[in-house]
């Protein structure tokens, strides 16, 4: 049903002189879209969580919205979803971009709490990342240009991204941010404000044709990183905490002074792989890095 309370299916029995409580009611979406190569895909959400996947058995985009609203009836709970906004705006060409935007009601600052929100889930073939991504194998500037990048902008809420390659611009103010079993090509930037960064997953170190050094950068003001890598890896490490601690599996000897701790050099010292040209930071305001060896 498109309306149910977490607790019962209808609104809680009124007893005279007492206001009913709030019960959370979801009001659950999906679309299909028929999309054979995908080079962009762009969310921005307000409240709630962002989940992209890649399925390799999965023949089209699904897009799934859950919208969540805190109200004392089924009734007031239908004019709350009716104020929250879900746009989807396919795209017009393969090279143009997938775009879903959520908006939810204000409730107030950032930290407090909030009545509104929406789950988005988007589950992308795995063919169609491949196919957008094909060109990748020389690196260039312009094919960079051309492979898939994932653009998530979220305010509060943990995003999630699962079996992806490509570019990662993930912003979120707060939240977690997991990105599991992925490639991630130069120019990657993933950040958020308050919430811990789980990278599970390997970099393109390929170099690039223009001269200028492959970059990804991993970043939390407050929280911890934690970033697992293939045992060959091949890049210099640029890891950073002004208040925390940086352990690796790998054979890197950080520089600490006071709570501050920080690394700049080779993650493989003793690579036979030849000089690193990519440059991975990881960097922390306050918490930890862990970088464990896969």
């Amino acid at each position: 049903m498109a309306v149910r309370s977490a607790t019962n299916s209808g609104s809680v029995p009124g007893i005279p002189g007492i206001t009913n409580q709030p019960t959370t009611y979801t009001k659950q979406s999906q679309q299909t879209l028929q999309i054979t190569s995908l080079t962009q895909l762009q969310i921005h959400n307000q409240i709630g969580n962002v989940t992209v996947a890649a399925d390799p058995s999965a023949t089209s985009v699904t897009v799934t919205t859950i919208k969540k609203v805190k109200a004392a009836s089924s009734d007031d709970a239908n004019k709350e979803f009716n104020n929250i906004s879900i746009q989807v705006q396919p795209p017009a060409a393969p090279t143009s971009v997938l775009t879903i935007n959520a908006t939810a009601p204000a409730t107030g600052n950032l930290f407090g709490n909030h009545n509104d929100s929406v789950d988005i889930n988007i589950t992308l073939p795995a063919s169609a990342i491949t196919s957008a991504s094909a060109a990748n194998s020389s690196t260039t500037t312009s094919t960079q240009s051309t492979a898939f990048t994932l653009n998530v902008t979220n305010s509060v809420g943990n995003i999630s991204a699962n079996g992806l390659k490509g570019i990662f611009q993930l912003k979120d103010d707060i939240g977690d941010i997991t990105v599991q079993q992925a490639t991630l090509f130069d120019s990657t930037h993933v950040l958020t404000g308050t919430g811990n960064v789980t990278f599970n997953g390997d970099l393109n170190t390929v170099p690039l044709s223009n001269g200028s050094t492959p970059r990804y950068k991993i970043q939390s003001e407050t929280g911890n990183i934690n970033a697992t890598l293939p045992a060959d890896t091949n890049v210099i490490l640029d890891a950073n905490t002004n208040y925390g601690s940086i352990t690796s599996d790998f054979p890197i000897k950080a520089t600490t002074s006071d709570n501050a701790s920080n690394y700049y050099g080779p993650l493989n010292p003793n690579s036979s792989s030849g000089t690193p040209v990519a440059v991975l930071t990881l960097n922390v305001s306050t918490g930890n890095v862990t970088v464990h060896r896969a």
